[in-house]
């Protein structure tokens, strides 16, 4: 019989304890998984931005609007090879969470050019040009609305007054899962025709793509030199620098998750602790016997570990099978409720990290009553017989 064989059936004696403590690290790793996830979501805009793509806001505010003038100018700056605008309209269809969406405006004519990674039938994106009022949605959320082509949206907005009416012209997909697909974007001239004077040809940001991603800060420095003493003063940065100052709004929300999470690891240590503990009290003449057989204090105490062992990767296994349905529901619970977040996917890394998390925590819970295991004297051990 070999180790593992000796350990397993050692946890068998008591299986209540044993499925209770498996469940209990189960729905810890459950917890972990669900927790990195959802600090995971916050960063899932990095794993799409590109290196030779950079934003030019305003310094003031990222509320801050920018002259549609500043385009041209924009584009002749040595590097820059494409540039695109966009920004947000905040429109809502009813005044309920459920109903939210993001939507912007874009520039049609070079939107595309830039963001490449948004892909849409021929025939659509022709038809989405061809008309002033016409909208993109993503895959997701024209399924979320039953939207079809040649559907009327209709936007209400405080900040640009009024009813504004789209007609759904396509529904564009992600090249890869990671792409938002809950975006609705249409023409900016749509919209800026309609405007009064003192609103129109402002845009909300601009974003460059670069001939050399060697060259962006050069190129960038160039770009916020030629407007330092304009009234509407850049700041043109990296598209990862971009997103990150978005994330850095939420610090304070993924501070407090990245403790919790690591706090249910902490629970862990002391449940598994304390079922080896019991284990090995409940088990001390089992142990002397060994002794008393020619077992060495290692193969104790590597039986010790190794039922810890056992127990984290049950643990884990549990959890991690439960992991994707249970996300999946909560995704859809909020999604109802408050809106798209858009997409959620346990990555790889996150799986390693709890696997690994689960693993460590066992093996660390089981190092105390191990140790106390190799230490015990045969005579004492045996003495308990009577």
């Amino acid at each position: 019989m070999t180790l593992g064989q000796l350990a397993f059936k050692d946890l068998l004696r008591n299986p209540t304890r044993l499925l209770l403590t498996v469940l209990a690290t189960g729905i810890g790793v459950l917890a972990f998984v669900f927790l990195q996830t959802v600090i995971s979501v916050f960063y899932s805009g990095l794993a799409v931005t590109q290196p030779d793509r950079l934003a030019v806001r305003s310094k003031i505010s990222i509320t801050q609007p920018l002259p549609l003038s500043y385009k041209r100018r924009i584009e002749s700056v040595p590097g820059v090879t494409r540039i695109t605008y966009a920004g947000w309209f905040g429109g809502r269809m009813s005044e309920t969470r459920e109903d939210f969406f993001p939507n912007f405006y874009v520039d049609k004519a070079t939107y595309l050019k830039v963001y490449d990674e948004y892909v849409a039938p021929a025939d659509q994106l022709a038809a989405w040009m061809a008309d002033p009022c016409g909208a993109m949605a993503g895959k997701s959320l024209a399924e979320r609305f039953d939207w079809q082509i040649g559907d009327r949206v209709t936007l209400k907005n405080a900040v640009y007054p009024g009813e504004w009416t789209f007609t759904v012209r396509g529904i564009y997909a992600g090249r890869t899962p990671q792409i938002d697909t809950t975006l609705f974007a249409f023409g900016y001239r749509c919209i800026n025709e309609r405007l009064p004077e003192e609103l129109r040809d402002y845009v909300g940001i601009y974003t460059i793509v670069v001939d050399d991603p060697a060259r962006s800060a050069q190129v960038a420095a160039q770009i916020d030199a030629m407007f330092a003493n304009s009234a509407y003063p850049t700041r043109t940065e990296s598209e990862r620098s971009f997103q990150m100052s978005f994330i850095a709004m939420s610090s304070a929300i993924l501070t407090a998750v990245r403790i919790v999470a690591y706090g249910v690891l902490l629970i862990l240590l002391l449940v598994v602790g304390n079922t080896l503990a019991m284990n090995v009290r409940e088990k001390t003449v089992d142990l002397a016997t060994l002794r008393a057989l020619g077992f060495r204090r290692r193969h104790v105490a590597a039986l010790v570990l190794v039922e810890s062992l056992v127990i984290g990767l049950a643990g884990a296994a549990v959890g991690l099978l439960l992991a994707p349905p249970v996300l999946s529901g909560f995704v859809r619970v909020v999604s109802e409720s408050f809106g798209p977040i858009g997409t959620v996917v346990i990555t790889g890394p996150t799986y390693a990290l709890a696997l690994g998390a689960s693993v460590g925590v066992a093996l660390l819970a089981g190092l105390l009553p191990a140790l106390r295991a190799a230490r015990l004297q045969v005579a004492e051990g045996l003495r308990r017989i009577a």
